[in-house]
């Protein structure tokens, strides 16, 4: 803004300077007498103050304006800014809850499958465990009946 309110004011200055310089041509070119000349001077020094008056508060206006403006825009522009800003976190926090649900779910279905392997092993293990105490308990009751037999045959044949 600095920049933009010293162009203007290099412009009024210009305009300024030129139209006293033009009216100071134009009075002492025309044939006049001192008194006149004197009375157009003053004349012309009044009609530039009161041109760069009016300048002034048009220039002081136009930079009001431009002043507000920019505040209502720089405000509009940051408002928009923290609303995206905000919206996005929020985003970015529900996509994160998603994610950690869906891990939990899944870390949960990995457990619940892990357990009921080990539940199913261990259903296996104690079946083949029984399975083979039968068949063992089974193998030696054949084992005793036929050393009871042999014992037995022996005590037969040694009693003959």
């Amino acid at each position: 803004m600095n920049n933009q309110e010293n162009g203007t004011g290099n412009f009024l200055t210009g305009i300024l300077v030129g139209s006293i310089v033009g009216a100071a041509t134009a009075l002492l070119i025309a044939p006049k007498s001192g008194r006149e000349l004197r009375s157009d001077l003053s004349e012309q020094v009044d009609i530039l103050r009161e041109k760069s008056g009016e300048w002034k508060e048009t220039v002081m206006e136009k930079s009001s304006d431009l002043t507000s403006t920019a505040m209502e825009k720089t405000s509009q522009i940051r408002q928009t800014a923290m609303e995206k800003g905000n919206s996005l976190a929020e985003t970015v926090k529900d996509k994160a809850d998603q994610i950690r649900n869906t891990a939990k779910t899944s870390v949960d279905e990995v457990a619940e499958n892990a357990k009921k392997g080990a539940d199913d092993l261990q259903e296996t293990v104690h079946k083949t465990v029984d399975l083979t105490a039968d068949n063992t308990k089974k193998a030696v009751d054949r084992a005793q009946s036929s050393a009871s037999q042999t014992e037995d045959e022996i005590s037969k044949k040694a009693n003959q």
